[in-house]
């Protein structure tokens, strides 16, 4: 449904026609944008327990990899050739593609993302933020109910007024999304490199020097940086 409805989207915004003018390289506003992005990363949450009911023969890398490639494309696709071609888009997207502007078929396009991408992903998260909790042994089911669906559907009212729910995303995205997401798997990654033992000599067939320990742990901790910085940028825009 995500797929079908996001080539809609692109193609009646081609067909309505788009405007270079009304976007620009690097944009006037930057509060927020660092932390959105962080926070759409947020499907990290999903594969603990995605890992729990899939099957055997399915391979993790090329299953976030691919994923991961296919949402950045959407993303972008589908933000910036609705901003090519809506001269006043409001904050939320949907809603000026509920106006009707773009006819009856994307109204009703955007109208099916809004409840059923959106509306019905927010209790899915719930369920795989319970299921991480019970599938590892952390927590009981009732004290993951409590902390993956009573807590966070009887605290996040309070932020439905203006622009705190912008904010929240932003802020969540660089405190807690970014740890999750890239700094603790790096960290991981670098801890699980120092304690494994140099492989051996790498034979005549296969001298790859990114293979041996030494480039592994240049390669995570140049990763590592990278990421660090990307937060510190996040924070700076939220700041400023």
């Amino acid at each position: 449904m995500l797929l079908v409805l996001s080539c809609q989207f692109i193609i009646s915004f081609i067909l309505n026609g788009v405007d270079f003018s009304l976007i620009s390289l690097w944009g006037s506003d930057w509060n927020n944008l660092f932390g959105v992005i962080l926070f759409n990363f947020a499907a990290v949450i999903a594969v603990p327990a995605w890992l729990y009911e899939k099957k055997e023969n399915v391979d993790v890398s090329v299953v976030l990899t691919n994923s991961s490639i296919i949402s950045v494309l959407l993303y972008i696709s589908v933000g910036v050739l609705g901003a090519l071609s809506m001269p006043d888009v409001s904050e939320n997207m949907l809603q000026s593609m509920m106006t009707g502007k773009f006819g009856l078929i994307t109204e009703i396009c955007s109208e099916i993302f809004a409840v059923f991408i959106i509306g019905l992903g927010i209790p899915l998260f719930s369920v795989l933020c319970r299921l991480n909790l019970t599938g590892s042994g952390i927590c009981s089911k009732f004290l993951a109910n409590i902390l993956a669906v009573y807590l966070p559907w009887g605290v996040s009212w309070i932020f439905y007024v203006g622009g705190s729910t912008t904010n929240l995303l932003g802020w969540g995205g660089i405190l807690f999304t970014s740890v999750i997401a890239f700094l603790a798997p790096l960290l991981l990654s670098l801890h699980t490199i120092l304690k494994c033992e140099e492989e051996e000599a790498p034979s005549p067939m296969n001298k790859s020097f990114w293979k041996s320990k030494s480039s592994k742990y240049f390669n995570t901790s140049l990763l590592l940086l990278i990421a660090i910085l990307s937060i510190a940028l996040a924070i700076f825009g939220e700041m400023f």
